[in-house]
């Protein structure tokens, strides 16, 4: 097929999607990469890779509408030109006018890949901005409206977008671990010793932070002297970019070196002790922030959207307030009370990376929901040292999810009787709503809307607060509890692709985010109606058991363990749930061979 990959920057087709746009060649794929800056070197390295170079006019900063119009213009006469089978867009303005381009012409595949919505939708929208804001809501949803994918690098994006308008109800994101790192470029580096070195790298805009990062060095250099602030990054033609007088002040205060800018991170990342972004730009997943946890570098980030999903928080770093220089300063402290701490957190990122945003785990992924995917991962295996088997292993599909679509089809077009005589006696009994409906966390984190039964009412005490779970739940809901009655609804989250027949149990997506890593390898499995923690003790197990069961399934699933689970669930549903233990001890070996 051929695909046309559009961009803002000719550098980020290298330094960002370079092993995406790799992947494509050597899955059989004739590859057009475009950006608006014409680079001799990014053309001449391309074509080493067998990618064609294009040059497309735009105005990547501004915000005159008749420059865009150019903008769309030519891609609309690349497109005419080129027929592409698919069109695969990144950042914001190239998002907007491919996505209409697309439309234009027609006859392609689009797809979008939200890697951050950027300085527009950060913070409160006050004046110009919150009518800038509108505009570019409504050409996203312009560019988007007939996407055959939404890609998001965090959930907090998707939330914005739907709340702007952007994505309708209904319409899918599929979330993705940023655009991945490559482990063999970005190799882990021993922590330098002595005095703490802390290092941002980021554009200079003023929504990076590099204001509070000054101003969190002077705050740590009074109790700390020797401690090291290092600034690296390029001047930024954005609005909200800093000027090179306050730059010179802060190095003239003796708070920041600024080592001005580079086009390879890694020497400064060996040299520097802990990485630092105080970021409330609108981040998707920043890229600075994966290259540092690949180093094995610890992490002080922002509690803001894309940043937080880097960070375990005490175990590879630490998330600051935005905005609070205060905050960023008790936070470097710690790394000069304890020097051993650098490296531990280091140690803890690489880990995360290894396991979540290895590049080849993402490249996997984008090829498979953009139907480019010609067995890649089969013809070209990954080294043995990374973490990427249990992925493989997993990824969705195509048989189960057809079996999932028939079964639960099936079962639905059978037990629609029963299931309006349920509904009927949960309104008399219970009453109404019928259906409880709650937000868990599905395949890869992604949230969707769990739907059953209703069991519980409304009871509360003297002072209107509810009472005990125990207390609230009738007779008629225990009874649809013990035969497991109240799950039928869940049917419909199959027929949906929200839920497999097996899998873990759908949780809250708060509580899947506490479990860290585990929580992760949990997540790349859509959940299920029934899973072996359920056949093994359901209720009765300590939440570490169901987890270890849960991660042993995902990492062993097969048709006839399928099978199994399905068969004992119907006999666990006509009688007491018994916790059942046996072979725990196999199975903890084997996570503990398999590094669960």
């Amino acid at each position: 097929m051929k695909v046309v990959v559009l961009s803002s920057l000719a550098y980020s087709l290298l330094n960002f999607r370079g092993r995406l746009l790799q992947a494509m060649v050597d899955a059989g794929h004739e590859v057009i990469a475009c950006a608006p800056d014409p680079n001799p070197k990014v053309e001449a390295d391309l074509k080493a890779m067998g990618i064609r170079f294009a040059v497309i006019r735009m105005a990547r900063t501004g915000s005159n509408p008749f420059d865009d119009l150019v903008t769309l213009r030519d891609m609309v006469a690349l497109l005419r030109r080129e027929r592409p089978d698919v069109v695969l867009a990144y950042t914001q303005k190239p998002i907007i006018y491919g996505g209409i381009a697309a439309r234009i012409v027609g006859g392609m595949r689009y797809y979008a890949m939200c890697s951050g919505l950027g300085h527009v939708y950060s913070g409160e929208a006050k004046g110009k901005l919150a009518v800038l804001r509108k505009i570019v809501s409504v050409l996203y949803r312009a560019a988007v409206a007939k996407a055959d994918g939404v890609f998001v690098f965090n959930r907090d994006d998707e939330a914005e977008m739907r709340r702007h308008g952007i994505l309708k109800r209904g319409e899918k994101a599929d979330q993705v671990p940023g655009s991945g790192i490559d482990l063999t470029r970005f190799e882990h580096k021993a922590v330098r010793e002595g005095a703490p070195v802390f290092l941002m790298v980021a554009r200079l805009m003023r929504d990076k932070g590099p204001g509070e990062f000054a101003e969190a060095a002077r705050i740590v250099k009074r109790d700390y002297p020797d401690a090291q602030f290092r600034l690296l990054g390029p001047f930024d033609a954005n609005p909200s970019g800093i000027t090179e007088a306050e730059l010179q002040q802060w190095q003239d205060d003796g708070l920041i070196d600024y080592l001005g800018s580079t086009e390879d991170v890694r020497p400064y990342l060996a040299d520097c002790s802990v990485f630092v972004l105080p970021t409330y730009y609108r981040e998707g997943l920043p890229r600075t922030i994966l290259e540092a946890m690949a180093t094995g570098r610890a992490i002080i980030t922002t509690d803001t959207p894309g940043c937080r999903e880097t960070v375990l928080k005490g175990e590879n770093g630490y998330l600051v307030e935005p905005r609070d220089a205060a905050s960023l300063a008790d936070a470097m402290r710690n790394f000069c009370e304890d020097p051993g701490l650098a490296a531990r957190c280091g140690a803890k990122s690489r880990e995360i990376a290894e396991t979540r945003f290895d590049v080849e785990i993402v490249n996997a992924m984008l090829l498979e929901l953009t139907g480019l995917d010609r067995s890649l991962v089969d013809r070209n295996p990954p080294r043995a040292s990374r973490n990427f088997s249990a992925y493989a292993a997993t990824r969705p599909s195509g048989l189960r999810r057809v079996v999932d679509f028939a079964v639960a089809l099936a079962g639905i077009a059978l037990l629609w009787p029963p299931m309006l005589l349920i509904a009927a006696a949960i309104r008399v009994r219970i009453g109404s709503p019928v259906l409880f409906r709650q937000q868990r966390a599905g395949l890869a984190g992604k949230p969707f809307e769990l739907v059953k039964f209703r069991t519980m009412d409304n009871a509360s005490d003297a002072s209107g607060k509810l009472l005990p779970d125990e207390e609230r739940t009738p007779p008629l809901g225990a009874f649809l509890r013990r035969f497991r009655l109240d799950e039928l609804p869940e049917l419909w989250n199959v027929l949906k692709g929200d839920m497999s027949l097996i899998g873990p149990r759908p949780l809250l997506p708060h509580t899947v985010d506490d479990f860290g890593l585990e929580g992760i390898t949990r997540s790349r499995v859509r959940p299920g109606l029934t899973g072996l923690a359920q056949v093994k003790g359901g209720p009765l197990l300590r939440p570490a058991d169901k987890l270890a069961f849960d991660n042993w399934y995902v990492h062993n699933r097969s048709l006839r363990l399928d099978c199994d689970i399905l068969v004992k669930t119907l006999v666990v549903a006509v009688r007491d749930d018994r916790v059942d233990l046996s072979g725990m001890d196999k199975m903890a070996s084997t996570l503990d061979r398999q590094g669960v």
